[in-house]
């Protein structure tokens, strides 16, 4: 059973777990695409934490490279990062020999945003300060596609990957993937009344909104299809004009905001309605805010990272599991009771939709005479006799070969 999200289960959310492993300021959060792992990048360090146990797998140390940003690559032990120093490359990170495997080389100026693309497995698309937006393959060092003369640029993908969104101040543009352009697909242009900065653009887990983020005390949600505006959630607290994140639930139903002091506000997606102001360990301005794509778990930070879960004794709304099919195979596992027990056997119901009868393939056609001849041949007996003496000296060879141990070498 799993449980749905709704308003009262949004405002039982409570802080479950804290970790603080530097005084730095966290910069970037980033999951896993099954939920499993948690990235936190800080000028000092990546680590790693396990979100199931809530423990950190691993660290590395950052000093030498400064990064703003860090994401995971859809291979599982390596991850990406920015470089603050030297000659500011993205560096693809392998964890478990901590060492830089390729380097990405282009931008002029600090990259703020990385991602890789979902359902690919090389894929990742960059910008930076130097309002640059490159497109990678993590198999070369040189960039597949490059769109300049932006100002401030966003980037996402859509959660398919065939879509890449990006801006040009108070602009959109959408771009397929598939056909990668100068020209988009769809230019949406909006105006404001405020001076707000766009900070953060994102899609909706199901695809049919985007949500920008500003740096004013306001983010807003339009139609991924026309571009139309949607609704736009406001009234919390962003005095510095700090890049605020903001995150959906991953049923799109949500949509959460970092804000001073510590608080987090949640809003109905599809409305706009305020449901609920959460406060937690976090004392400064939540700056990271990421809902887990796989869990019922979100996670903050600013210097602490705070792993959000909802109570224990709380009253929820419980999905069951959906019934198989009457044509599907449901597979189970029952444990038997006897003596020997511990086994298990698979019980399946019966197919409607067996699988057509196998088709009887004909003999192949034989010349037996020809056959008999051969075999009564003398010199059919003399080769079989010499095939036999030489594939027993080579068995003789590989017995002898056997009894070496591993890591031995035969002296001759």
């Amino acid at each position: 059973m799993s449980m749905r999200l709704n308003d009262d289960a949004m405002r039982q959310f409570r802080v479950a777990g804290v970790f603080q492993d530097s005084e730095h300021t966290k910069l970037n959060l980033d999951f896993s695409s099954d939920g499993r792992r948690l990235l936190v990048c800080d000028h000092s360090a990546l680590t790693i934490i396990n979100t199931t146990r809530q423990v950190v797998l691993s660290q590395v140390h950052m000093h030498r490279y400064h990064p703003d940003v860090a994401c995971f690559t859809q291979r599982e032990a390596r991850v990406l990062h920015s470089t603050s120093k030297n000659d500011l490359a993205i560096c693809c990170l392998d964890l478990k020999t901590r060492g830089t495997v390729r380097k990405f080389r282009g931008h002029t100026k600090n990259v703020r945003f990385l991602a890789t693309q979902p359902e690919h497995a090389n894929m990742f698309v960059s910008s930076g300060e130097d309002d640059q937006v490159y497109v990678w393959d993590l198999r070369s060092s040189k960039h597949i596609f490059r769109l300049n003369k932006l100002q401030r640029p966003l980037c996402s993908f859509d959660p398919t990957g065939s879509l890449l969104a990006s801006t040009d101040s108070n602009r959109i543009y959408i771009y397929d993937v598939r056909m990668l352009g100068e020209v988009p697909c769809s230019t949406y242009c909006y105006t404001a009344k405020d001076e707000a900065v766009w900070t953060q653009l994102q899609f909706a887990p199901d695809g049919k909104t985007l949500l920008i983020s500003t740096d004013n005390s306001w983010c807003f949600s339009v139609s991924a299809f026309d571009g139309s505006f949607q609704q736009s959630f406001t009234g919390y607290s962003n005095e510095q004009r700090l890049p605020l994140e903001a995150t959906y639930s991953p049923d799109s139903q949500f949509v959460l905001s970092g804000a001073d002091g510590g608080r987090i506000h949640v809003w109905r997606a599809v409305d706009g309605s305020p449901v609920a102001v959460l406060e937690g360990n976090n004392v400064g301005p939540v700056k990271c805010l990421r809902f887990n794509p796989r869990a019922t778990m979100f996670v903050s930070s600013d210097i602490l990272v705070a792993f959000w879960m909802p109570v224990a004794n709380g009253t929820y709304d419980w999905v069951k599991p959906l019934e198989p099919s009457p044509g599907e195979a449901s597979k189970t596992k029952k444990k038997h009771e006897a003596e020997d027990g511990g086994k298990y056997e698979l019980a399946t119901t019966k197919d409607e939709h067996p699988f057509p009868k196998a088709i009887a393939l004909p003999a192949p056609l034989m010349d037996w005479e020809r056959l008999r001849r051969k075999f009564s041949s003398c010199n059919w007996r003399k080769d079989k006799k010499l095939c036999r003496e030489k594939s027993g000296a080579i068995v003789k060879e590989e017995k002898a070969d056997t009894d070496l141990e591993e890591g031995e070498i035969r002296e001759e």
